[in-house]
């Protein structure tokens, strides 16, 4: 019984190690392993070297749903630097079961929480967070509303196209790294209206839409 987590320790120093093979070689073990290892990475995501906290957040995100009551339990922590690489992972883990949580983080009062939560949530893709993330273009923040304009596309929404239009138009705010939002709202009305002309996304956007309607009457 003690030879799995002799295992699970000797993959972590190699997942830690600066051959690059052996780092490889550990993710997939540890990925293969699966819940077993989920708490030794999440130490990781602790790490002050960022590159190990990719690392560790990258096989996390293979584990996937294995991972999620840990990465949810961070999410609810007072270290705002965990909640953030947890809710970066739950972005990559893609789960729907993430998505009241990340709803949540989008309302933080910190602003890297809630950009953060902005781009999980569009990793994950799911219609029902369309309206949030309208309102989340309205955040005091530049770094938010930069965030939830570029989440919003993978969402596939039609309606995005006027929203984002309004943001195109009259937002003169410019991120902390010195993008501009209303050059983020651009792109994602280019990238939306690219879509809506391709047919193969045809089905795919009147899904999202139908989601979006039901959202805002449940009794229907």
């Amino acid at each position: 019984m003690n030879q799995v987590p002799e295992a699970i320790s000797g993959l972590i120093n190699d997942l830690c190690a600066d051959d690059e093979f052996r780092r490889i070689q550990a993710a997939f073990g540890l990925g293969v392993l699966g819940e077993l290892a989920v708490d030794p990475l999440i130490d990781l995501l602790a790490s002050p070297e960022q590159e190990l906290r990719k690392r560790a957040a990258w096989v996390l995100g293979v584990i996937g749903a294995p991972a999620l009551p840990s990465l949810l339990h961070m999410v609810e922590g007072d270290d705002i630097a965990m909640r953030i690489e947890a809710i970066r992972v739950l972005g990559v883990v893609g789960e729907a079961r993430a998505l009241t949580q990340l709803l949540v983080g989008l309302t933080d009062r910190d602003a890297h929480v809630a950009a953060r939560a902005a781009r999980a949530l569009g990793k994950i893709g799911d219609p029902r967070a369309y309206h949030p993330l309208v309102t989340a273009m309205r955040h005091p923040e530049p770094d938010v509303r930069y965030e939830a304009c570029r989440a919003i596309i993978d969402l596939h929404v039609p309606d995005a196209v006027m929203a984002l239009r309004d943001v195109a138009e009259n937002d003169t705010g410019v991120t902390t790294w010195g993008a501009a939002v209303s050059e983020s709202a651009l792109r994602a009305i280019a990238e939306l209206d690219n879509s809506l002309s391709s047919p193969d996304h045809g089905a795919e956007f009147s899904r999202a839409s139908e989601i979006v309607q039901q959202a805002e009457n449940p009794d229907q």
